[in-house]
């Protein structure tokens, strides 16, 4: 042994545990960089495989803790408790699996012996425990299913497909599925309860899968056992089917609370899936991240976050998915037009005067300025001209052609005539009236009601094609650019 650890053994501490501690602090003092190659990486798989079997190695001491309740030595009220005293990385997970840890024997002994990792560990105990009251039943059913059946299907024919599907699909004459399914053969055939087999099972196929995906692939085998319990969580999540939406006090967004049903929950997951995938922004988002991983940054790193999170990815999506579908019109229409969002502001507040309203969505929230802006840059917009007494005196959008009900408000307001002095045509003649935009469209991007002009089919020819300038029967000229000011001259 090195002189030198040894004379850094602490007296305090038994002399393998104050080996582990001197060994700990020997190994960090060292520079990794500084080792050779091939030492390096040994170093590291030794530190790997040990860190399992310490963590095996604690796991039976919590469980000592908690069967003696020696917290009580620190005054604690319970291991759990005691554990997060001592501030360290242990999970309640963790916690929980050391107590059950007498009740899952197999997996015991697999990460005592270093083949099984905790967190793999505590997967499986669940899962067991899951298992445990619908097992080696007097009646012999599992669930209401035949409980012999119902092993065969799990434990042979479950594991070996969903092992093939980890692999990405594998053939049937395939080596290594052969040999899983005479091992697994072998672990239906143990003269054993049915919880021991469906552990040995459970722990055949964790080593051969990727620990990522265990948990899917144990829920998969679990709900395979109890299809009756997979059913009744469905018809429960059914009936107790819900979301709100609600305002946040503040007025600064929304709280989405609620819960979806298996069928509800799926189509908003392949939704936002399929939204996510094009969004405009995510050629932006790695470009971003490639550029920090280039100089050696994490993007996700806490301070450092310069692109979206997955959640704030997700909630892109939905909006992209929720103006997609308003736009395409999908839904129908609401009173007569096709329901989008609606804000109504004051001009005064679009010009920043001091004291004007917010915007006002159909919801009844008040949205600033800045966030209408935003909208403005790419959305159809309607214009409406208020009083102080909140009545309409004019509207204008920015639609290509008048609306229905403003076409007809126009028929009203003229007679259903040309608006063009000395010009008798219209809809009782026979004659198509058209709504011509005095300020052109082209420029403007904008119908008003105001500068809208209900001209008869030469008129309007007279006014584009002829380069006319054309008096309306109320005094004012227009001409193809727009109003014509008048001049008065001295007599």
């Amino acid at each position: 042994m090195d002189q030198r650890l040894m004379l850094s053994l602490d007296p305090s501490l038994p002399v393998p545990l104050a080996m582990i501690v001197a060994g700990l602090d020997a190994l960090t003092a060292e520079a990794p960089a500084d080792l050779p190659g091939p030492m390096a990486l040994l170093m590291t798989q030794v530190l790997l495989v040990q860190q399992d079997r310490l963590r095996a190695l604690t796991l039976s001491r919590i469980a000592d803790v908690d069967t003696r309740r020696l917290h009580d030595l620190d005054e604690s009220p319970s291991t759990g408790a005691w554990i997060a005293e001592q501030q360290t990385s242990t999970t309640r997970a963790e916690v929980a699996l050391a107590r059950r840890l007498d009740r899952v024997p197999l997996v015991a002994a697999r990460i005592a012996e270093g083949g099984l990792s905790v967190d793999s560990g505590v997967k499986i105990s669940r899962a067991v425990t899951a298992l445990r009251p619908h097992v080696d039943r007097p009646d012999g059913l599992i669930d209401g299913q035949p409980g012999e059946e119902a092993l065969w299907g799990v434990l042979i024919d479950g594991v070996c497909t969903l092992y093939g599907e980890a692999l990405g699909g594998i053939a049937d004459e395939d080596p290594r599925l052969r040999r899983l399914r005479e091992q697994a053969l072998e672990v239906f055939e143990r003269p054993v309860s049915q919880i021991l087999r469906v552990e040995a099972g459970f722990l055949l196929l964790a080593s051969r899968v990727e620990p990522g995906q265990l948990k899917v692939i144990l829920q998969c085998l679990v709900d395979a056992l109890l299809p009756n319990q997979l059913a009744g969580r469905a018809d429960d999540a059914h009936s107790n089917r819900g979301l709100e939406l609600i305002r946040d006090e503040d007025g600064g967004g929304w709280t989405v609370r609620g819960r979806l049903d298996l069928e509800c929950g799926e189509l908003l997951h392949i939704a936002l899936a399929t939204a996510a995938e094009t969004d405009p922004d995510n050629p932006l988002d790695t470009a971003a991240a490639e550029a920090m991983r280039a100089q050696g940054l994490d993007p996700y790193e806490d301070g450092c976050v310069v692109i979206r999170s997955r959640p704030q990815r997700r909630h892109d999506a939905l909006q992209l998915l929720l103006r997609k579908l308003l736009d395409s019109g999908a839904l129908g229409q609401r009173g007569k037009h096709a329901p989008h969002i609606a804000i109504t502001i004051a001009a005064d507040a679009l010009h920043d005067q001091p004291g004007a309203l917010p915007g006002r969505a159909a919801s009844g929230a008040s949205w600033p300025v800045g966030r209408v802006r935003h909208l403005l840059c790419d959305s159809a917009i309607t214009r409406f001209v208020l009083g102080l007494g909140h009545r309409v005196m004019e509207s204008s959008h920015t639609e290509r052609t008048l609306k229905p009900h403003e076409r007809r408000l126009k028929q009203l307001e003229t007679g259903g005539v040309c608006q063009a002095a000395g010009c008798s045509k219209g809809l009782s003649s026979g004659h198509r009236l058209i709504p011509h935009h005095v300020r052109p469209y082209a420029v403007c991007r904008e119908t008003s009601l105001l500068d809208t002009a209900l001209l008869c089919e030469s008129t309007h020819h007279d006014l584009h094609e002829g380069g006319k300038t054309i008096r309306l029967k109320d005094g004012r000229r227009l001409c193809a650019s727009g109003w014509v000011e008048q001049t008065s001259t001295a007599a």
